[in-house]
């Protein structure tokens, strides 16, 4: 009775162990299968975003490395790090289309300014570098100011040129002077110069005089001083009789 009883044990040990070693090496061979990077490799990809700063050739360079372990083992994360680090991408989705597909949507930075060493200024305040896009060909403002003070000049700039789009008159430079007061040259020519706080209002008296006082004689000012509580000062490059 007792040996037949260790006959049963030992049987059912047996069965439990072999079932428990056919599942291991069934993992095993399918973690090998599923490792092969040509069980899923990547023969399309497909990207989406704004392409006039961000050339095409450019993406795919920096994807197809990512791409060399197939599909399932493409890390999305590095992947969108890295295209994070181009200057004119602003985000990144990375997704995998089963079964061959990698699609990669990306948006950009919106340029607003110029600023100093050829660099750009974004819609968030932000600076970056222009890359090998010419900034001086993207017809933007220039913007001139003390350091890490961008947003204060994106944020002044985005209270007063609103304003002047009854004139058709646009800001060219933007330059906050001294941390006293800002001078404007607009695309007429004209040069202004507003006090640092409440400029807005200062450039409202300008427009409303502008039609009929300033605008036949743009050519002869060399600047309009607006720093005045209710008026103007107007310097003329030449005497006027």
């Amino acid at each position: 009775m007792i040996h037949l009883n260790f006959l049963y044990g030992f049987r059912h040990w047996f069965f439990t162990f072999s079932l428990m070693l056919l599942v291991l090496l069934s993992v095993i061979l399918a973690w090998q299968k599923y490792s092969d990077s040509d069980l899923f490799p990547v023969t399309h990809i497909k990207i989406t975003g704004d392409l006039v700063h961000v050339q095409r050739n450019r993406l795919q360079r920096i994807i197809l490395p990512f791409t060399e372990r197939g599909l399932l083992h493409l890390d999305n994360r590095r992947l969108k790090e890295r295209l994070l680090q181009e200057p004119w991408i602003d985000s990144v989705t990375v997704k995998r289309l089963w079964p061959d597909t990698l699609s990669v949507n990306f948006t950009t930075k919106k340029p607003v300014a110029l600023m100093a060493n050829n660099d750009l200024l974004d819609q968030k305040g932000n600076i970056f570098n222009a890359g090998y896009v010419d900034p001086t060909s993207l017809d933007l403002p220039f913007f001139i100011g003390p350091a890490a003070q961008q947003k204060y000049l994106l944020q002044t700039y985005q209270s007063l040129y609103p304003l002047l789009s009854s004139l058709t008159l646009k800001i060219k430079l933007l330059q906050f002077i001294d941390q006293q007061c800002w001078y404007l040259r607009l695309s007429n020519g004209l040069s202004l110069y507003l006090s640092r706080t409440r400029p807005n209002l200062q450039l409202e008296r300008f427009i409303k005089v502008y039609p009929d006082v300033i605008e036949g004689k743009v050519s002869m000012v060399d600047y309009i001083d607006l720093r005045y509580a209710h008026g103007m000062a107007v310097k003329f490059k030449t005497r006027v009789v």
